[in-house]
């Protein structure tokens, strides 16, 4: 190998993924002896899953040590080593970028120091995170676990807390609620939630906390106002009633916090929303988790009528409405659902039209969502027509994919185009379609 090729200039993931899983161990070998390290790393995988001995993944690999690819080739390179026997050599090889801050060195040089039995080292590591904010102390916190030196850990974080340092009272809880001592896990966790603007993990943290040590106290958490993490207390003792079996108990503590979505929008009108945010409701919504609750139990029907009503007001929520009709062959339902959002709210019927494309697609249905893609009256241009090309590519007929995407094929339509070429058992041109620079692109 001359020169590495640097992360832009190799192939992407994707196609390399794709290539070995249509079986081109040939041509990852050839690309990986040019420079290509994504082909290099799934190569060297490839072949230790075979029985490859961690020799031949490590003479893969040693070409890119040093390179642009360091950081990636540290953690894979040292794994080989670790499995080839030669302990010493990589805890020298993961020390200077676990000091540097890369946490995936640092977790695994710290669970080589456990199993040395240098907990006094992994101590070290985690004075050094705090001190230098280089990496998410998390790691080190957790490697302490089981080592009895949690008064230790406990004092080191306290001392940061007491100095001013943020972010740390969920870490501090987790210590001190494994050491035994529930009463002061609970008090760093709600000390923090009183003082104004909250941490949303600290608040759920609590009220894990709560569900495994003391139910009433959550209860408690849960009652009142979304103040202080409330609403998340809330969520959490709706799943610790359905553990319990109690599910009517659930459906109550979640109905009144669903109900306000719709409240909300009849009070103040539509809501505020953005084309990009269809398609990942936060999932904390309560119509959300209440419409999936009654789902996992048989109770579709309401569960429809949950996500229906609130779809109007957060048109995120039509997909997983969508999505739930589909799954239970109610497709004409759900054709109408889409109509009725469009006509009462949203303004961009295409990306809500595209949301019933991703429904058919996240339930398996392909071929009907690309005939419904192409079907659309949108689907010559923009985004449907990004869309049933990506789809043709993955899941239709590569012939008709490889004819959408060969006319100057740029950014992201190279890459489905090398896609579609694979599944055409046309590899090599997929290598050179990802590899090529139009006119636009080129200095």
């Amino acid at each position: 190998m001359d020169a590495a090729r640097s992360p832009q200039d190799g192939l992407p993931q994707m196609v390399v993924r794709l290539l070995a899983e249509h079986g081109h161990l040939d041509l990852l070998r050839r690309e990986a002896d040019d420079g290509d390290y994504e082909c290099a790393e799934t190569l060297a995988r490839l072949l230790r899953a075979r029985g490859e001995p961690p020799a031949t993944a490590l003479t893969l690999l040693r070409p890119f040590v040093g390179t642009d690819w360091a950081a990636r080739v540290v953690d894979d390179y040292a794994g080989y080593l670790a499995e080839s026997g030669d302990v010493d050599a990589v805890v020298v090889m993961l020390r200077p970028y676990a000091d540097e801050g890369h946490s995936v060195a640092v977790e695994r040089l710290g669970t080589l120091l456990i199993q040395q039995g240098r907990a006094d080292d992994v101590l070290a590591m985690l004075r050094q995170g705090l001190d230098d904010y280089m990496y998410p102390i998390d790691v080190p916190v957790e490697l302490t676990r089981g080592l009895g030196r949690d008064d230790e850990v406990i004092e080191l974080l306290r001392s940061r807390i007491d100095a001013g340092r943020l972010g740390l009272e969920s870490l501090l809880a987790s210590v001190l609620e494994r050491d035994g001592r529930l009463e002061e896990a609970i008090a760093a966790l709600s000390d923090g939630l009183r003082e104004g603007p909250y941490n949303v993990a600290d608040a759920q943290h609590l009220a894990d906390l709560l569900a495994r040590h003391d139910p009433a106290a959550l209860a408690q958490f849960a009652a009142g106002d979304d103040r202080s993490g409330r609403r998340y207390g809330a969520h959490r003792l709706a799943r610790w009633y359905e553990e319990q079996g109690r599910i009517d108990d659930a459906v109550a503590v979640l109905a009144p916090r669903a109900a306000r979505v719709c409240r909300t929008h009849e009070q103040h009108g539509l809501p505020h929303y953005a084309a990009p945010q269809l398609g990942w409701v936060v999932g904390q919504d309560e119509p959300r988790l209440l419409a999936d609750l009654l789902a996992r139990h048989g109770r579709v029907d309401e569960a429809v009528t949950v996500l229906r009503t609130a779809a109007v007001a957060k048109p995120a929520l039509l997909r997983p409405l969508c999505v739930l009709l589909i799954e239970h062959d109610r497709l004409d339902e759900a054709q109408a659902a889409v109509a009725e959002v469009v006509a009462e709210v949203w303004p961009d019927p295409v990306r809500l039209r595209l949301e019933w494309i991703e429904a058919l697609v996240e339930c398996g249905r392909y071929e009907q969502a690309i005939a419904d893609l192409r079907a659309d009256p949108e689907a010559g241009s923009g985004y449907a027509r990004e869309r049933l090309a990506a789809l043709l590519a993955d899941h239709g007929p590569p012939d008709e994919a490889i004819a959408m995407l060969s006319p100057a094929a740029e950014g992201w339509s190279r890459i489905l185009l090398a896609k579609a070429l694979i599944r055409a058992g046309r590899a090599e041109e997929a290598i050179a379609a990802t590899r090529a620079r139009p006119a636009t692109e080129q200095v």
